[in-house]
């Protein structure tokens, strides 16, 4: 028993020894980290014993040197990635990132020089090495493992862990639910923080959840439906621009530009309605201010740093502000200026209901930015052409990428942004000359990824940017500040529009001053859970939302001819882009752009073009096909 004792206290010492050097990582400052640790010694304690819970596996194994060592790597490694997460995010590491791998592994070049990838793959693949030199070469114990008694040990304590842990949430030690995860990260640590992340995701059920209280909620907090009161009873096209990482500079203190960049959307500002929006996210995570401005629900309810498009929203399908609108009578489209696969948008907008979806892969005539985005002022001929695309009022949502970092320097992000207004000038001047009611929302989902401070913003948050409403309907220019996931219920309201669940539960919260905050973020709790995890109560026990059988594009891409000549395949048709590729019998081969109506193949041997079913599909960089142009077969002669 004496050597478990004395193996349990060295565990301990080494994993303090670790906490300090992840929290360095993170923290980046003796003095910070001193404060930590001085400040919330209890958690810090706290911490140091969920370090030493994993490597207590070594009282089942003879190999203890090895566990020692690899289980260090693991959590340095964690530390490690937090800490350069945190150079360019304010958004610390969460087990929700490794979902997201295939998109960093893509953005690797953008925030990082090849020198630097470079020195990380080897750094990777030393550290592999050693554990694989560490796994021949430590010593292996002599001790006969007891099993049972070595198990014992470990129940024992995961149990002191996991009663600490509780206990640390019951007395208000440590937060379950994170409102800001930075803040949570830096108050309660990296270990607990990061822990949390893997076991608390999606929505917890409330206590009180069944259909009495889903028949209250529709009863009691739902303004009436089907409500639409517009003069001269026209439905407006409603057009949402998310504007990547825009935000008014003049709301830093020490902004250092001395010219306004954004004009055009300051003189919106003053006529319009407006207000600050409270998004979910800072620097970082644009699809969860997508996910609330879409579907209406509050991201605080799920787990931290938790990405609905990455996990509920994968198998289920969610009311909506799309469905909402199609119920009246509109067509639902989406427009992003970048890959289709990024957040696995092409699957999850038709969870969400959209009837078309057209990413980059769609796009021609693009121009790329120096870091390497293509410009927003693309959208404009996109959104037109959606408009022209149906004899429907339209609801299109936009996703621009113009702002995205990495930024060379604050200078450089306002060239950005700068661009980005007049886009905006140019979009609103096209839709002013057009003859159809409309509606456009502007609004940036997050601020960019600079190291700043709450106390350095004029608004004293990092969770606020600003939204503007242009319109040509004469809506009264009412000054509001809105969550992100109110933004679309008070469109709406000002629309007289009451269609949809979550649209008319936040109806309700704006229309009655009777409804406390407390109840409202209750039974909103309670109503995403029914709606995303529950039994549908509010729907009478069986959604009406089914996923969308969602078209890439809006303009068919079609094949017309196919000819061979001189090893080359040549295809004509119409509406290719740059990411058309020619395959044959479904394998693409390199494939050159030449105009919307001529895509080649060149020096295709004979032997693999005779007989073979000739496609086009659009595939994006990362080689996920999206959609095929129909097939051509056609037979060369001997």
């Amino acid at each position: 028993m004496n050597i478990y004792v004395k193996w349990l206290g060295k565990l301990f010492a080494l994993s303090a020894v670790l906490n300090i050097m992840i929290e360095l990582a993170a923290r980046k400052s003796l003095t910070s980290l001193g404060s930590y640790m001085l400040g919330g010694f209890l958690i810090f304690l706290l911490n140091t014993l969920i370090i030493t819970l994993p490597f207590t596996i070594l009282f089942v194994t003879r190999r203890k040197a090895f566990v020692c060592i690899a289980m260090s790597v693991i959590w340095l490694f964690l530390g490690v990635v937090n800490g350069i997460l945190l150079i360019f995010r304010t958004t610390p590491f969460t087990a929700a990132d490794f979902r997201l791998v295939k998109y960093a592994i893509g953005l690797a070049t953008v925030y990082f020089t090849w020198q630097q990838i470079i020195l990380i793959v080897l750094g990777i693949v030393f550290a592999i090495l050693c554990l694989i030199f560490v796994w021949k070469k430590a010593p292996v114990s002599e001790e006969k493992v007891r099993y049972g008694f070595g198990t014992a040990v470990i129940a024992v304590c995961a149990v002191l862990v996991l009663g600490a842990t509780s206990l640390s949430m019951r007395t208000g030690l440590v937060a379950v639910h994170f409102g800001n995860i930075g803040d949570a990260f830096r108050s309660f640590g990296f270990p607990y923080c990061f822990s949390n992340s893997i076991f608390n995701t999606g929505i917890s059920k409330p206590e009180d959840y069944g259909n009495e209280t889903m028949e209250a909620i529709k009863a009691e907090e739902l303004v009436p439906e089907n409500l639409y009161d517009l003069s001269e009873d026209t439905k407006p096209n409603i057009i949402m621009i998310q504007l990547e990482s825009f935000f008014d500079p003049s709301l830093w203190k020490n902004n250092p530009v001395k010219y306004d960049p954004i004009p055009f959307f300051r003189q919106l500002q003053k006529n319009y309605p407006g207000g600050y929006l409270n998004v979910p996210v800072v620097g970082a995570g644009t699809a969860n201010t997508e996910f609330e401005s879409i579907t209406g629900m509050n991201l605080d309810f799920f787990g931290p740093g938790e990405y609905p498009y990455k996990t509920v929203l994968k198998k289920t399908s969610s009311e909506s502000l799309a469905f909402d609108l199609k119920n009246i009578g509109y067509s639902a489209h989406a427009i992003h200026n970048n890959e289709a696969t990024f957040y696995d948008r092409n699957r999850v907008f038709s969870q969400l209901g959209f009837d078309t979806f057209t990413p980059i892969e769609y796009m021609n005539n693009i121009e790329r930015n120096p870091t390497g985005w293509c410009k927003d002022k693309i959208l404009t001929g996109e959104i037109i052409k959606t408009l022209d695309s149906t004899p429907n009022p339209d609801f299109i949502y936009t996703i621009s990428v113009q702002g995205h970092g990495k930024y060379s320097s604050f200078e450089y992000y306002c060239q950005q942004i700068n661009e980005m207004d007049e886009f905006i000038r140019s979009l609103v001047n096209t839709l002013r000359i057009r003859k159809e009611p409309t509606v456009l929302v502007m609004y940036g989902d997050h601020l960019p990824g600079f190291e700043w401070s709450e106390s350095e913003m004029k608004n004293g948050s990092l969770f606020q940017t600003e939204y503007v409403v242009w319109n040509n309907m004469n809506l009264p220019p009412v000054k509001k500040d809105v969550e992100a996931y109110q933004l679309g219920a008070h469109i709406l309201n000002m629309l007289n529009i009451h269609e949809g669940t979550m649209m008319r539960f936040h109806q309700k919260y704006f229309n009655d001053n009777q409804v406390d905050k407390e109840s409202y973020l209750k039974d909103m709790k309670t109503l995403e859970y029914d709606i995303l995890y529950g039994s549908h109560e509010v729907y009478g026990g069986k959604s009406p939302y089914n996923s969308t059988d969602l078209k890439m594009g809006i303009d068919d891409i079609t094949i017309d001819d196919v000819v061979y000549n001189d090893s080359n395949v040549l295809v004509y048709g119409n509406n290719f882009t740059p990411y058309s590729k020619i395959c044959l019998d479904g394998k693409a081969v390199e494939t050159t752009f030449i105009w919307p109506e001529l895509i080649i193949a060149k020096n295709v041997p004979e032997n693999k073009v005779k007989d073979s079913e000739i496609s086009v599909w659009q595939i994006g960089r990362d080689k996920v096909p999206l959609s095929e142009a129909g097939t051509f077969r056609f037979e060369l002669e001997d």
